[in-house]
């Protein structure tokens, strides 16, 4: 096979014959009792559900998380999304993948972004929390992970150097909502901001198919982050008690509410600041990453669909489309 990639985002009903990456990957009963795969594919322009009916033991062994299949089926439409239904799966041959159909088009220097990231943390006012800060950036195992790893499965930035560019945007944030309430405490909306998610170092494993380790899914990457901090303050004799307990309380707080994971509310100004903030971030690179997913229905104002991961509709426009009005504005 060594036909150009078939992009996720431009599937429609019809034939297919393509090469694509596990995302996940389940072996369920249909109603007559008989094996078949429920498969979520990607590409770097989307995902996209499949079925492979009467799956053979051999079949669903290749279709690992992480792994690359080579699909011919066709595709249907399902309660108005499109989906594969698989005829015949297959490993493909080395030359067939096009791995660069699978890399996300990063919009960022990796690299500048830590750079960047260090340099907020090294100029926190505050003194305390300043050489706090400078104790996870001298942990070259924290750095190592926090500037490769991704910050979800699935939800926001899944994907290699996602979680420095999270963490990067809200520190960013936090910086201009600190001018706009300029009584906040600066120093701990920053150190808070860079730590919310510092458990997900252990928490997520993999790259180009993130997962969760044993430990995070025992843990949860709160109590991870808890239990790092409570060990990086238990190496600096004398620092104020108080001051690790509201960045505890950050951290603890961060998902804003019990149901979403936060054994406590925001009770500090700090607090909220630092919940609002990675909840805004975390929600726009989903609805950012959606734009390319196919719509349920179209008209002039775009294509709707129902996102999984904001668990509403949501309204989604096409590139091609915006570049084509931003042409004509300009005469």
């Amino acid at each position: 096979m060594e036909e150009p990639h078939v992009f996720i985002a431009g599937l429609q009903p019809g034939p297919l014959h393509a090469v694509y990456q596990v995302a996940a990957a389940k072996t369920l009963k249909a109603r007559n009792g008989k094996p078949y795969l429920a498969l979520t594919l990607k590409d770097n322009s989307g995902r996209i559900e499949a079925k492979r009916w009467d799956v053979s033991d051999a079949e669903a062994i290749l279709a690992a998380p992480g792994a690359f299949l080579e699909v011919q089926g066709d595709v249907e439409l399902y309660r108005n999304a499109p989906q594969v239904v698989v005829r015949a799966m297959r490993e493909p041959a080395p030359e067939a993948i096009d791995h660069a159909a699978f890399e996300v088009a990063l919009a960022f220097d990796p690299a500048q972004v830590a750079a960047q990231v260090r340099a907020m943390l090294q100029g926190l006012e505050d003194a305390d929390l300043r050489q706090l800060a400078q104790a996870y950036l001298d942990d070259e195992m924290f750095m190592a992970r926090l500037e490769v790893a991704p910050a979800a499965e699935r939800m926001h930035h899944p994907y290699k150097f996602g979680l420095i560019e999270h963490v990067h945007s809200v520190m960013t944030l936090g910086q201009r909502m600190c001018d706009h309430y300029p009584w906040l405490d600066r120093s701990m909306v920053l150190l808070g901001l860079f730590l919310h998610d510092s458990g997900k170092v252990i928490e997520l494993i993999g790259e180009d198919t993130p997962g969760y380790s044993i430990e995070g899914e025992l843990l949860g990457h709160i109590t991870i982050g808890i239990n790092m901090l409570d060990r990086k303050l238990q190496a600096l004799p004398g620092f104020p008690h108080g001051k690790g307990v509201l960045l505890k309380h950050i951290i603890l707080s961060h998902h804003g509410q019990a149901d979403f994971g936060s054994p406590k509310p925001t009770m500090t100004p700090e607090a909220l600041i630092v919940h609002t903030i990675e909840m805004l971030d975390a929600k726009m690179n989903a609805f950012f990453r959606e734009q390319a997913e196919a719509p349920e229905h179209t008209d002039d104002l775009g294509g709707i669909r129902f996102s999984r991961l904001l668990k509403h509709k949501i309204i989604t426009r096409k590139k091609d489309a915006a570049e084509g009005q931003d042409d004509s504005s300009q005469g």
